[in-house]
């Protein structure tokens, strides 16, 4: 008996076979093998049976099995941003923008601005296979919502004139969302797929000139308001002023009336003690308040009075 007896040996046709078959098995399984990322949904699309179908929901990543044969497209149904600005360097004079220019539309009074805009929104999963049937190249963005989003700004834009731009911005913002959700929906190529998040207004660009029109506006009602303020100042003044005078003229006139009349009252008292007449009085009373005022002038210093008695000098000062 052989102490060494020989092993069996498969035939090496079946050896080939069995590699093959192998790699073909793991090369199926490693092309049937996929992963859709976190915020993506898989489309998958049968070449040869002709169908479209989705994997996930976006809300987290997964791996799944898929034909070797068919073609696996991420869709990104997260929150997407579409930007159109346009911003131009002052000390080099380019020209920078955001996805898209800014959106040129007119003011209910015809000016021409220029609006800087932001748009977020999500995509249904539910509704992404409808929408992918209608946009097999994933062309929404560009072929629909950007059209819709232009058209909404110049519609809603045109009913603002140009200073209401910059009195109601937020007034204008809630009305983009409003019929920019609107718009969406209404969509028939969009399939409801598309869900506004919200928008960012971040300029309404209007023209240098009318921005400098209104500031020499401002400037000039500025002006008139202070030549306004100065008015009324100098009017009060001048009427307290008047107001003064005239109540120095009454206070005046009154004391005189006092004076009089308390004189008056003393030649009375006088005429009937001495026994002069009210006539001798009074010529008395003015020949004295001549020499007074005669004497306050400082031209007279004396005075020569003649009587029975002989003439005497009477000093005034």
């Amino acid at each position: 008996m052989d102490p060494y007896p020989r092993r069996m040996r498969l035939p090496s046709g079946i050896v080939v076979v069995g590699v093959v078959l192998i790699i073909i098995i793991g090369g199926f399984l490693f092309l049937s093998f996929a992963q859709v990322e976190l915020g993506d949904v898989a489309v998958i699309v049968d070449p040869l049976t002709g169908t479209v179908s989705t994997v996930g929901d976006g809300a987290s990543s997964r791996y799944f099995f898929k034909f070797p044969w068919a073609n696996m497209v991420s869709v990104y149904v997260a929150t997407d941003t579409l930007n159109m600005w346009t911003d131009i360097d002052p000390q080099t004079g380019r020209t920078a923008y955001g996805d898209f220019p800014a959106v040129p539309c007119l003011t209910q009074d015809g000016l021409g601005v220029e609006v800087d805009i932001t748009v977020r929104w999500t995509i249904s999963p539910s509704n992404l296979l409808d929408l992918f049937k209608k946009y097999p190249g994933g062309d929404w963005k560009d072929r629909a919502i950007v059209p819709i989003v232009r058209r909404t700004i110049r519609d809603t834009l045109v009913e603002f004139n140009a200073i209401a731009t910059i009195q109601q911005r937020d007034a204008i913002q809630v009305e983009l969302e409003t019929r920019l959700s609107e718009s969406l929906f209404e969509e028939a190529s969009l399939a409801n797929a598309i869900i506004l998040g919200s928008i960012d207004v971040r300029e309404v660009a209007l023209p240098a000139t009318f921005i400098a029109a209104i500031e020499a506006k401002l400037a000039s009602e500025q002006l008139a308001i202070a030549a306004e303020f100065n008015k009324t100042k100098i009017l009060v003044l001048a009427n307290a002023t008047a107001q003064s005078a005239i109540l120095e003229a009454e206070g005046l006139a009154q004391s005189r009336i006092i004076v009089a009349e308390a004189t008056q009252e003393s030649l009375s008292i006088i005429a009937g003690e001495s026994g002069m007449t009210s006539v001798e009085l009074t010529n008395l009373y003015l020949t004295l308040e001549a020499l007074k005022e005669m004497a306050q002038t400082g031209k007279v210093t004396f005075l020569i009075v003649t009587g029975e008695a002989g003439q005497w000098i009477l000093p005034l000062t």
